[in-house]
């Protein structure tokens, strides 16, 4: 995790040391099976998916019935668990995507429904208008009809929301101010005391225009949208500040307009993936190369007096091929192959927090693409961009095992659970807790610390447990107690440890799938490289 998840507030100095300059391992979820990010560049909180299809929400959540402190914020080290039966599906059911603004997050279960909450007040969620759901709520539109017709993907903008069926069709819900909402008309018109209002479509209503195609990937900013059919074509439409349309002018568009420089006869030069950042578009084509129009730099080629009218290759990355690409609130990245293993680059100017993850010897901004040295060696497969965050999903290897966790230092105890007793081989310690076990403790017993990741009793019980099963926070409250004074080896890592009261009986042995290749350490050396870990700036 790097950079800082709050309600984007400015008054604390950017230089606090608070902010998380590197990618570091977010304890509270490492021993979770993580296999979904979802944040968005207007988002101040995160949401991530377990492979069981539990929902954890953190950061400044849109419903503050969400939250669990009365600043209406969960602390990245206790996420609140959301599973698929507390909102009344049936069991079995999963979440399996989402989508995240400022104001509204959006969840799909893997029947097609869609569940919503947060700010309301122009219908943007798809629900009748109030000022907020404070619940995730099913959202229903026209697709319902259809038992056959599912929702695939959702996308949210500051006052709309955007739904793609199974069938190739998109829906959309909000303000229709700039053309959001893609059906030809905004409804402006002046009402009492000088005010300008505008039409709001709830439940969402069908885009026309779309007929002879099928859309396959939908993506919005937040006053503006892109759609990608079948055959690669790419229609945009809303606001067109700073030409992010990539249409070479500043007109707003009311409904889907086709993008010309991916319409061509020759294929390789179509479009494979869509995404939008909040004053650009970003499109990668189909030989893997990286796109953008409009606005995402503050000075030159790019930026507010020059953005990019029409969509170009940002020449320092031309060499890339793209696997996967994100935008944030200031920032941009993308992951390609390099050598056996995975490649992660970021650009950005305006990062204040430590969005990029560039280190604290490096700036905290990057005017040209630049490589995350902090992530050299680490196998990302997913990257997602917040406000003034990022988060990283990788899968454990040896070098994600070197990244720092975060907190650093938590309360634990220093003796073994099982025996209670010092002996002369430092015991393990788990990679989410730091609870100290010896090898040969366990049920059964282990000959020598395991390969890999290892987690103790109770955290590896609860990365098996199913959504419906309780989420318990990380502590970390109480004084960094201090390690027994025992020899460590040279690349140990020093944690934090305090008594604690322990049971007899002994634990059984359990251990992480770790990957092939990770070296074996001394126990109090490891550090954690979840199933698929989640990093953010």
């Amino acid at each position: 995790m790097r950079g800082r998840v709050s309600n984007g507030r400015k008054e604390r100095p950017p230089n606090s040391s608070s902010d998380l300059l590197s990618p570091v391992i977010l304890r509270s979820l490492s021993n979770i099976k993580i296999t979904k990010l979802i944040t968005g560049p207007s988002a101040n909180y995160a949401v991530v998916l377990d492979m069981f299809g539990a929902a954890y929400i953190f950061g400044k959540p849109p419903s503050p019935s969400l939250a669990t402190s009365p600043d209406g914020i969960i602390s990245e080290h206790a996420p609140v668990k959301i599973s698929p039966s507390a909102v009344g599906l049936p069991k079995g059911a999963k979440f399996v995507l989402g989508a995240a603004a400022r104001g509204h997050v959006l969840l799909v279960d893997d029947q097609g429904g869609v569940w919503g909450c947060g700010n309301n007040v122009v219908g943007q969620i798809g629900l009748p208008v109030t000022m907020l759901i404070n619940q995730f709520t099913r959202v229903t539109g026209p697709w319902s009809k259809d038992p056959e017709n599912k929702i695939v993907q959702v996308t949210a903008g500051h006052t709309f929301s955007l739904f793609l069926t199974s069938t190739g069709q998109v829906y959309a819900a909000g303000s229709s101010e700039c053309g959001q909402l893609g059906n030809g008309k905004t409804g402006e018109r002046i009402i009492k005391n000088g005010k300008v209002a505008f039409d709001v479509e709830s439940p969402a209503r069908l885009i026309q225009g779309f007929e002879k195609r099928k859309i396959v990937q939908i993506a919005s900013g937040n006053q503006h949208s892109l759609a990608l059919d079948e055959e690669g074509y790419v229609y945009a439409w809303g606001y067109a500040g700073y030409s992010r349309l990539g249409l070479q002018d500043q007109k707003d568009r009311l409904v889907p307009t086709l993008v010309p420089h991916f319409a061509g006869n020759n294929i390789a030069w179509r479009a494979a993936q869509i995404l939008c950042g909040p004053t650009s578009s970003i499109v990668v084509d189909r030989q893997k190369m990286f796109l953008i129009a409009g606005k995402f730099k503050l000075t030159g080629d790019g930026s507010t007096g020059q953005p990019y009218t029409y969509f170009k290759y940002i020449q320092d990355i031309m060499a890339c091929k793209v696997i996967k690409t994100s935008c944030g609130g200031c920032t941009h990245f993308l992951t390609t192959p390099e050598g056996d293993g995975v490649m992660t680059v970021g650009f950005g100017q305006g990062c204040l927090y430590g969005e990029l993850g560039l280190g604290p010897d490096a700036g905290k901004s990057a005017t040209k693409p630049v490589k995350i040295e902090p992530l050299s060696g680490v196998d990302v497969i997913d990257v997602a961009g917040g406000a003034f965050f990022s988060l990283f999903l990788a899968r454990p290897d040896a070098a994600l095992s070197e990244l720092d966790r975060y907190p650093e230092h938590i309360e634990s105890p220093t003796i073994c659970l099982a025996c209670n007793e010092e002996k002369d081989d430092d015991p393990m310690e788990c990679e989410k807790c730091d609870s100290p076990y010896h090898p040969e403790c366990l049920t059964p017993p282990l000959s020598e610390p395991p390969e890999g990741e290892w987690f103790c009793p109770a955290c590896e019980s609860q990365a098996d447990a199913g959504p419906d099963d309780p989420f318990e926070p990380l502590s970390i409250d109480g004084p960094k107690p201090k390690k027994k004074n025992l020899p460590k080896p040279p690349l140990s890592v020093e944690r934090a440890s305090t008594p604690k009261s322990v049971s007899s009986p002994k634990p059984e042995s359990v251990r992480s799938n770790g990957s092939k290749g990770t070296p074996t350490r001394t126990p109090t050396s490891k550090r954690k490289a979840d199933s698929e870990s989640v990093h953010g700036m």
